[in-house]
C-alpha cells in the first residue's frame, strides 16, 4: 500500500530563546569550519500517543498539542544553546583567512506548524516504523523556505517543522540542520533538551549536562610557529585520488541530479547469515554491511579495474578520542573524523567478501591526542578543505541517534533518523546506515543508496547476488 499525502503548512515565524543571551561572536573550529560540512542536513523523529490516563500534563502551555509544546520547549532550550539561534558570518579573507564565526543574535530559528491528514500507523504499514517513510518531503520545512542547502552563511542555523498526524495520533519533528556549527549527535542533544523540558525533567535553568561551546578546545596551539603534520597517509579523506588511464570523470558526480535514483534496502537476519557465511565471525554488522555496499556499489558503477576506490566512514571521536583532559561533557561542536580504506575496483570487485571486510576493519585506529593534533594541524594549514568524494563511497552510521528522546508530554518516540530527502547534492549521495524493527521484533540494517538509475538496477543484481535477499524498497 502506498501513502501519499500533502502537509497543510502555516505560515513560518522564527523561535527566538525565552530570555535574553549575550550578543558575540564566537568562532567556530577547523573541523566545524570545513567546507565538506558546509550543508545543511535533515533529519526526522517520530512521536505517538501514549493513550496513558495516568499520563501527567505537559510542563508548557498547550494543552494536548505537541506544536505548542514544542514551540515553548524550543524557546527554553536556546536560552543555553543560544548561539544556535543566531548567524553564521564568513570573516575577510585577508584578517580572518575566510574563516567562519557565529553572531549570537537571538534572532532565533525557523518554526513551521503543519498537518497531515494520514494516521502516523500508516506510514509504517502496520510494521514498526522505519526509513523509506512516505511523502518525507512533506514532513520538512519546504525548499523554498530553507534555500540552497549548501549555503550558511547569513542564514537561519535550524529549520523545524512540527507536522500532526490524524486525530492527533502522533506528530513529526522534521529538521534541517546547519553542519557547519554541530553535528547529528550535537542536534540529538539540543533535541534530548526540548524533549527534557517539554516533560519537566529540567527547568531550563539547571540543565543536567548544559551545553558547552568551548570550540577553542579544538584550535592550533599558538605556541607552534607553523602546523606539525603527522600521520601523512591517515588522512587520505582530504586528498584525491589518481585517475586511472582507462577512466574518465566519476560518472556519479556527472550524473544529473534528477536522473539519480534513491533506494533503500532491508537486511534482516536472513541477508545477513547469507553474508556472514563467507566472512570472518568477528565482523560487525556495521562493518559486513559497509563491506558488502561498498563492494557492490563500485561494481555497479563499471570502475575501471585499475581505478582506485575509497569507502569513506564519517565517524564521531566523543567516544574515542584519547583526550586529556576529556572535552566537556555536553559539547556539541563537530567531532566528526573522517575513515578511508581503499583499494582498486578490480580488487575489491574480484576478490572475496571477506576482503572488503578485511580492507574496511583496517581502516579503524586509535583516534589518540596525537593524531587529533595532527588533524587540527593539517585543517588549520589547508584552510577549509573539501572532503575528495571523486570514486568515493560515503556511509555514516545514523543509528540510534534519536533513541533517547524517550516521552514528550503524552507522546512517545516512535522512530527516526537522518535523510538524505531535502540534503545538499554531496550529502544525499551519502548513504545513511539505520537500524529498525521489522516483522516479529527481528532487527534489520537498513541503508539508503543513491545511484544513476542504470547503475541502480545492477546494484540490486549485486546486493541480492551477495545477500539472496531481494527487499531493495525505492525511496517515496
Amino acid at each position: 500500500m502506498v501513502i501519499f499525502f500533502t502537509a497543510r503548512r502555516q505560515k513560518a515565524e522564527l523561535v527566538a530563546p525565552a530570555r535574553p543571551t549575550p550578543h558575540e561572536h564566537k568562532p567556530l573550529s577547523d573541523i566545524d569550519s570545513q567546507r565538506g560540512l558546509e550543508l545543511y542536513a535533515a533529519a526526522v523523529e517520530f512521536f505517538h500517543h501514549r493513550h496513558a490516563a495516568t499520563t501527567a500534563p505537559p510542563v508548557f502551555s498547550g494543552g494536548d498539542d505537541p506544536v505548542g509544546i514544542i514551540r515553548a520547549a524550543l524557546a527554553e532550550a536556546l536560552v543555553s544553546f543560544y548561539p544556535l539561534a543566531g548567524r553564521i558570518r564568513e570573516l575577510p579573507a585577508a584578517g580572518g583567512g575566510g574563516k567562519l564565526v557565529v553572531e549570537c543574535t537571538a534572532e532565533g530559528v525557523v518554526f513551521v506548524e503543519a498537518d497531515a491528514d494520514v494516521r502516523l500507523q500508516e506510514l509504517g504499514h502496520g510494521q514498526p516504523l522505519g526509513p523509506p517513510y512516505p511523502c518525507v518531503e512533506e514532513l520538512l520545512c519546504s525548499n523554498d523556505l530553507v534555500g540552497e542547502p549548501d549555503v550558511v552563511v547569513g542564514k537561519p542555523l535550524i529549520f523545524m517543522q512540527v507536522t500532526r498526524f490524524r486525530n492527533n495520533e502522533g506528530f513529526c519533528i522534521g529538521y534541517h540542520y546547519c553542519h557547519s556549527i554541530t553535528d547529528a549527535f550535537g542536534m540529538a542533544q539540543l533535541l534530548h533538551t526540548v524533549c527534557r523540558l517539554a516533560r519537566g525533567d529540567d527547568d531550563g535553568e539547571s540543565l543536567n549536562d548544559p551545553p558547552v561551546w568551548e570550540r577553542d578546545l579544538l584550535a592550533v596551539a599558538p605556541r607552534r610557529a607553523s602546523p606539525r603534520i603527522r600521520h601523512v597517509v591517515e588522512h587520505p579523506a582530504y586528498d584525491p585520488l589518481p585517475v586511472s588511464s582507462a577512466a574518465a570523470k566519476d560518472v556519479v558526480w556527472t550524473t544529473p541530479r534528477e536522473q539519480m535514483v534513491t533506494r533503500y534496502f532491508h537486511l534482516g537476519p536472513t541477508e545477513m547469515a547469507a553474508m556472514r557465511a563467507h566472512v570472518p565471525s568477528s565482523a560487525t554488522v556495521f562493518e559486513l554491511v559497509t563491506a558488502a555496499l561498498w563492494r557492490c556499489r563500485a561494481a555497479a558503477l563499471g570502475y575501471a579495474a585499475a581505478q582506485r576506490v575509497r569507502v569513506l566512514v564519517m565517524s564521531s571521536a566523543r567516544w574515542s578520542w584519547k583526550r586529556h583532559p576529556p572535552l566537556p561533557r555536553g559539547f556539541y561542536g563537530n567531532l566528526l573524523v573522517p575513515q578511508v580504506a581503499e583499494a582498486t575496483a578490480g580488487e575489491l570487485c574480484s576478490w572475496p567478501l571477506a576482503h572488503a571486510v578485511e580492507l574496511v576493519r583496517r581502516r579503524k585506529f586509535a583516534v589518540t591526542d596525537e593524531y587529533m593534533r595532527s588533524m587540527l594541524d593539517m585543517l588549520a594549514r589547508r584552510g577549509r578543505p573539501f572532503f575528495n568524494l571523486d570514486w568515493t563511497f560515503v556511509v555514516a552510521d545514523a543509528g540510534g541517534l534519536g533513541r533517547s528522546l524517550g516521552v514528550v508530554g503524552r507522546w512517545e518516540r516512535a522512530g527516526g533518523g537522518l535523510t538524505p530527502v531535502g540534503q545538499a547534492t554531496a550529502a544525499s549521495m551519502y548513504s545513511y546506515y539505520e537500524r529498525c524493527k521489522i516483522g516479529a521484533g527481528e532487527e534489520a540494517a537498513v541503508v539508503s543508496m543513491c545511484l544513476p538509475a542504470p547503475a541502480m538496477e545492477r546494484f540490486v543484481r549485486e546486493i541480492t547476488g551477495c545477500s539472496n535477499t531481494r527487499s531493495a524498497k525505492s525511496a517515496m
